[in-house]
């Protein structure tokens, strides 16, 4: 944690001389986006107060291309609740927002771990998710991936109304 404040320390540093407007939810996002590096943060700023005096948490995931937490809530929702052809409408909403597959897997995974299930539908979970970011780093087609993304989900619901049975 001792990293975050810092980067949220020298964010703060720098917006504030330039009277540079920066809620709590968008240092936030900076902070979280940025990893920790603070020239990544910076970047980040910067990048996103060339499209707006207030660095809001909306402004900076639009501002890098990241999709939204609530957007990663909605698709996490559509994925552990809807049927294959529904959630396979995911990719029309992937399109209409700009929003890359790979950041798509990269979200639900870090979401995956605050929802509440069993370890081994998590442990399995993560893994198939792993895999389907691997593939996708190596170019795979994000239509193949979409529904595999979608295939793992199905199966971790199956396994979570197991557990409950």
């Amino acid at each position: 944690m001792a990293i975050h404040a810092r980067v949220s320390g020298r964010v703060l540093g720098r917006a504030k001389p330039v009277g540079l407007d920066v809620p709590d939810s968008g240092l936030v996002a900076l902070v979280r986006l940025s990893n920790g590096d603070i020239r990544k943060a910076l970047n980040i700023l910067s990048s996103t107060h060339m499209a707006s005096q207030k660095i809001t948490e909306e402004a900076v995931y639009l501002c890098t291309g990241n999709p939204l937490p609530k957007d990663i809530e909605q698709i996490s929702y559509w994925l552990l609740n809807e049927s294959f052809a529904e959630s396979f409408k995911l990719s029309e909403r992937k399109t209409r927002k700009g929003l890359a597959l790979i950041n798509i897997v990269r979200e639900v995974t870090m979401f995956v771990f605050k929802i509440k299930m069993p370890s081994d539908v998590r442990v399995q979970l993560i893994n198939d998710l792993a895999d389907i970011e691997y593939r996708l780093s190596f170019g795979c087609n994000d239509k193949l991936q979409l529904g595999s993304l979608i295939d793992i989900f199905t199966k971790a619901r199956s396994a979570l109304v197991a557990v409950v049975k």
